[in-house]
């Protein structure tokens, strides 16, 4: 996927245009991105994992219950996302000087996140293999990609993944 939403790199001058983009950038430490939205994504996980905590446990203990994946993923999401902020803050008291990041297209960030929302909001009313299918197209394009097979690959072999993974192999059923 093009990546041009968020840039480490140092644009060549082409022209006049190019230099007023780079202008209204926006740059924050690459290191101080992390380690915000890795608090912040701690505490998003570490109410999902609450959560699932309260969920009941199955009636036969040698069986799988409904809180058991979502145990399953959320453990995995905390354990990844306190490894990043801790990558994070190591780097903030290691390194003296710290690369910068780019924001050149923050509309387009914000529309991005707007998807991301809408994906819940839609979730049930298109049902999740729809709404994961073209949500992502939507996503990814307000990423940058422009490529039309990638468009239309990715969705479909994410929509056929979540069928497979849930439907075929958990026997899990939605709209």
């Amino acid at each position: 996927m093009n990546t041009s939403t968020a840039s480490t790199r140092k644009q060549p001058k082409h022209s006049d245009h190019s230099q007023k983009k780079s202008e209204l950038a926006i740059q924050v430490p690459m290191v101080w991105l992390e380690v915000l939205f890795g608090f912040i994504l701690l505490v998003i996980v570490g109410s999902y994992l609450y959560e699932a905590i309260k969920l009941p446990s199955p009636m036969n203990a040698k069986s799988m219950g409904a809180g058991d994946f979502p145990m399953i993923i959320a453990i995995g999401t905390l354990v990844a996302v306190f490894v990043m902020f801790c990558i994070g803050l190591v780097k903030i008291f290691k390194e003296k000087e710290h690369e910068l990041v780019g924001f050149s297209r923050p509309v387009w960030v914000v529309a991005a996140m707007l998807v991301l929302v809408a994906l819940g909001a839609f979730m049930e009313t298109l049902g999740a293999l729809a709404a994961s299918a073209i949500l992502v197209a939507l996503l990814m394009f307000f990423a940058g990609e422009r490529r039309p097979l990638q468009l239309i690959t990715v969705p479909l072999g994410l929509a056929l993944g979540i069928y497979a993974v849930f439907i075929l192999a958990l026997g899990v059923y939605f709209p």
